[in-house]
């Protein structure tokens, strides 16, 4: 797993650093939401729930997180957000160049 420097945060979310630390090591298996950056072309961004990422389904060394949320609800509103920034600042949806992310 990969994290961006800057994270976008759902209002829920106070300690940024602390629920890094969760997600990374497994140790709240669920009530976070991840945002991570699509490996399709077809998607700007994909919305996965922390303890899919610990069970072993999925390759986390490809997953670029770049926000988080505590609910599903949440997490569309923080997708919002990104999508809506990088619209507003670049005329384009090209989410991973308005982040500066070049892998």
């Amino acid at each position: 797993m990969k994290w961006h420097k800057k994270l976008y945060l759902g209002e829920s979310i106070k300690q940024e650093r602390w629920v890094r630390f969760q997600i990374s090591f497994g140790k709240k298996m669920k009530g976070y939401y991840c945002i991570a950056l699509s490996d399709y072309n077809d998607n700007l961004l994909d919305i996965y729930e922390s303890r899919f990422l610990r069970t072993g389904n999925i390759q986390t060394d490809n997953v670029y997180i770049v926000g988080v949320a505590s609910d599903k609800t949440e997490a569309f509103e923080v997708v919002r957000s990104i999508i809506e920034d990088v619209y507003l600042h670049t005329g384009g949806f090209d989410v991973r160049g308005y982040l500066g992310i070049t892998v």
